[in-house]
């Protein structure tokens, strides 16, 4: 797409070079800058991660930045709290979850689900949440014990949280895999769990039992399995292709990287 001011010269036929008046520097950084920050997930209040990724609606533009989490990463530093953000994608257009925990003396575990569309044909629609309900996440809270997140930061390590390096690993979206991300003692840390990891396999997160346990999300865990080509594709025929195309995600030590993100 070409951008011209009023009155500029129309752009030249096929062959021909013609000077374009560009958009001036600083409305340029200043657009950009809007832009990502209308993308960008931000976090709402202290028990866990806010409403930025509940809904399709809002998922639809800060799901990478979720991913990502920046939010942890920026806000890490030493003397502050510990912070553990841990994402399941069951192929993205058929589940999901995602764990937020922010640690302490009373630590609470946000667990966010959501799985297949459901039938639409039975659903009521007195409100926007209404009309957006087999798309949102069901959303449960749950207070941890010191012992119990003692626990979990175990099975992480056990698991090679924060002892392992997955840079370079590329993950599509119809793929199997978790992301781990969390500030301990001041400390970021990301990490990737896959089914094609030869380093860090699915089998080696020992966590997710752990997070199943304390989810009272109702949604079904939907485990594993070997994924076709058909269904990278999407030709699958699955039975939630609903507003969100295919995409691949890179790990990277500290976040992800996406083209054209």
């Amino acid at each position: 797409m070409i951008l011209t001011h009023p009155g500029s010269p129309s752009p030249a036929p096929a062959g021909g070079v013609t000077a374009k008046s560009p958009l001036p520097t600083w409305l340029a950084a200043v657009a950009s800058l809007f832009l990502l920050g209308a993308c960008a997930y931000q976090p709402s209040g202290n028990s866990g991660a806010g409403t930025g990724i509940d809904n399709p609606v809002e998922r639809k533009f800060t799901w990478f930045s979720y991913l990502d989490a920046a939010d942890i990463r920026n806000s890490c530093a030493a003397g502050g709290p510990d912070q553990l953000r841990l994402i399941y994608n069951g192929q993205y257009k058929d589940h999901l979850r995602a764990y937020d925990i922010l640690g302490g003396a009373a630590p609470v575990l946000t667990a966010r689900a959501r799985g297949t569309s459901g039938n639409l044909l039975a659903m009521e629609f007195g409100s926007f949440d209404e009309l957006l309900g087999p798309w949102n996440f069901r959303r449960s809270q749950t207070s941890l014990t010191p012992a119990q997140w003692g626990e979990l930061q175990d099975l992480l390590r056990q698991s090679g949280y924060a002892t392992t390096v997955q840079a370079g690993m590329r993950l599509h979206s119809q793929d199997f895999y978790w992301l781990v991300a969390g500030c301990e003692g001041g400390q970021f840390h990301f990490n990737a769990w896959a089914a094609h990891s030869s380093s860090t396999p699915l089998e080696l997160a020992k966590f997710v039992e752990f997070l199943l346990r304390h989810d009272a999300t109702g949604v079904r865990y939907r485990p594993p399995h070997t994924v076709t080509y058909a269904e990278k594709r999407g030709d699958s025929g699955g039975p939630d292709r609903n507003y969100a195309g295919s995409f691949t995600i890179t790990v990277h030590v500290d976040g992800i990287g996406r083209p054209g993100l």
